[in-house]
């Protein structure tokens, strides 16, 4: 078979050879449809790129940066997990592009902006990947600056907009409240991710909402937060179980959080599902396993890292930030009644 070219492209396609070319090069002038349909073309005759060439012509890297957040408890304890599966779905949207993944891993958003400037002023990559959006984030704003494509995992109050996938926690902390004021509880607590992210506030809003709607008062003691993890859910249940008039029904931001809620409820013999109800957020299919196996809101993670490697692809054409921005409604999975408990179960 003789090697494609991009004459054979133009003439498969239709397009000219100046067409081709200029959207093999991925050029913000050719539309993003258009490139789409050659690159398709290419890939099925077989063209190979130069790409150290192409890498000189255009001044660009062809990588894509990802930073994966890695705490310093990552080796104790089950944080983040869900970014092998983000990392997958990344891949797998830009299969078929010239673009690669590069993984940066940092430890906090210091170190996180700093590895921005690093990407950013050397070249690392054309575009950036990120999640656990802060309020006032500086790494946003830095960005937005300097004009270099990313696209957040997480929404943000930044006043400009910018790329991003997102899961609706305002409304799955609403739906979740809502359904246990439903079902007759009246102390419900939340185990919530730290207030500086974005969606923990956008978690509480829809908490306080619901109860609101459902004629009853906030309190504050019902709140717990910390890093999103197994330990912080442990000591979290704990102390809300031990309090002079603790919840009958707890939320925890994540699977982790309820691994942990559900372990102290073992080790203090608390029976979920008849003294306390505990009910999970972003399921990632994992809490099936729990024992008992809690009602969640489920994180479809295969279609959120999806969209966020095409997001990041149409960033990096030029697309406009308003057309590449998704929020994506939880759906329920009930696996326990979450009836009210039968009594007050107090640790001592």
């Amino acid at each position: 078979m003789a090697r494609a070219t991009i004459k054979s492209i133009a003439r498969k396609t239709g397009y000219s050879v100046g067409t081709v070319s200029n959207a093999l090069r991925d050029a913000p002038s050719v539309k993003q449809e258009t490139r789409d349909e050659i690159h398709k073309a290419a890939t099925a005759l077989g063209y190979r790129v130069n790409l150290d060439g192409l890498k000189l012509r255009t001044n660009k890297s062809y990588r894509i940066a990802v930073l994966v957040s890695v705490s310093e408890d990552a080796a104790e304890e089950w944080e983040g997990v869900e970014f092998t599966r983000i990392l997958a779905g990344v891949s797998k949207a830009v299969q078929g592009s010239r673009y690669q993944l590069s993984v940066f891993s940092i430890s906090d958003g210091d170190a996180a902006l700093e590895t921005l400037r690093s990407i950013v002023q050397e070249g690392l990559a054309d575009g950036v990947i990120f999640s656990g959006t802060r309020v006032n984030d500086p790494r946003i704003a830095y960005l937005q600056v300097e004009g270099f494509p990313f696209v957040t995992y997480g929404m943000s109050d930044s006043d400009q907009p910018h790329a991003y996938v997102d899961l609706d926690s305002q409304t799955a902390a609403l739906e979740a409240t809502a359904r246990l004021i439903r079902l007759g509880h009246r102390r419900i607590a939340l185990i919530n991710p730290p207030d500086d992210l974005i969606y923990a506030q956008q978690r509480r809003q829809g908490y306080a909402d619901a109860l609101s709607e459902g004629g009853l008062s906030f309190d504050p003691a019902l709140i717990a937060t910390g890093p999103t993890t197994a330990k912080t859910g442990q000591l979290a249940f704990t102390a809300l179980m031990q309090s002079p008039n603790p919840p009958s029904a707890i939320i925890c931001a994540n699977e982790a959080m309820t691994l942990g809620a559900l372990s102290a409820a073992a080790k203090t013999g608390v029976k979920v599902g008849q003294d306390v109800v505990a009910i999970s957020n972003d399921d990632l299919k994992l809490s099936q396993y729990f024992v008992p196996p809690p009602s969640t809101y489920y994180l479809p993670i295969g279609e959120t890292s999806r969209l966020l490697g095409e997001f990041m692809l149409k960033a990096l054409g030029g697309a406009d930030p308003k057309e590449i921005q998704k929020k994506i409604r939880a759906t329920l999975i009930e696996r326990q009644p979450d009836t009210p408990a039968s009594g007050r179960a107090r640790i001592t």
